[in-house]
């Protein structure tokens, strides 16, 4: 059971994603309220910037191959929390500082780099990292902006790329066993991101009509991401909805996929 190579190469277009939301994510966290909780989390603003600042010098060492915390598992809510816990900085102001200066350093690193390149962590791959860094700027800039009653600037269009690559990272071959099927994201003002599940096997970027369609909001999609919001709630608030020729294949998205661990969630 495994995933296939990407038909796509993301790296690039997620590096520059990357980019593009370093500078947007330092502002957003020094306009934030440092002792502010946004919704269903445990963590403060500073807390979460913390977060984004050790999250980014950890990964850096990933990529370089060098002696890291994620080595051999990567993130986990309990690893998160310690790794929280572990900068004593709570001023936002200087924690943006350091987001922005950590962020822009590993960038530096893996824009040099082949996304293929295995890093030390379960199907983890130097894309992959830049995937995941991406897509936390976006979900924890949108939650930073919604305490500071303003609205998150990053490019939605920007989500395409670092999700493709976090895919294969996300999936869960042991609960795609025996399943069968193919789905189409949608998320309002993002390219369709199409994929396929055949018996445990991942298929990334199939070009075909596929079975299922998802229409998801991007920030409810990244809160469903480490379970900030449950697959429930995105229903009843219409925030998420299926069809397609198979839209029941949907409910199986939670166990193809599941919340990827994450500190600081209630």
């Amino acid at each position: 059971m495994s995933t296939t190579p990407a038909a796509t190469d993301h790296h690039q277009p997620a590096c520059d994603a990357l980019e593009r939301s370093i500078p947007m994510l330092a502002e957003a966290i020094r306009r934030a309220p440092g002792d502010v909780r946004p919704a269903k989390m445990r963590w403060t603003n500073a807390e979460i910037a913390a977060h984004l600042y050790v999250s980014a010098v950890e990964a850096h060492k990933l990529a370089r191959g060098v002696p890291s915390l994620y080595d051999g598992t990567g993130p986990t809510a309990e690893l998160d929390e310690k790794m929280v816990a572990s900068v004593d900085d709570r001023d936002t102001t200087v924690l943006a500082d350091l987001v922005e200066h950590a962020s822009a350093r590993f960038l530096g690193t893996v824009r040099a780099l082949d996304g293929a390149d295995p890093v030390a962590i379960p199907r983890g791959t130097i894309s992959v990292l830049v995937g995941l860094a991406a897509a936390d700027h976006h979900l924890h800039g949108g939650q930073l902006a919604e305490t500071a009653a303003t609205r998150w600037p990053g490019l939605v269009a920007d989500l395409h790329a670092p999700l493709s690559a976090v895919l294969p990272y996300a999936f869960d071959p042991d609960g795609a066993c025996g399943f069968t099927g193919s789905f189409t994201l949608r998320l309002a003002g993002v390219a369709p991101i199409r994929y396929a599940v055949a018996d445990g096997e991942l298929l990334t970027d199939v070009p075909d009509r596929t079975d299922c369609t998802v229409w998801v909001d991007p920030q409810t999609f990244l809160r469903l991401g480490i379970g900030v919001v449950s697959p429930l709630r995105a229903v009843a608030t219409l925030k998420l909805r299926a069809g397609g020729r198979k839209p029941w294949l949907a409910t199986r998205l939670n166990r193809l996929f599941p919340p990827i661990p994450h500190g600081g969630v209630l």
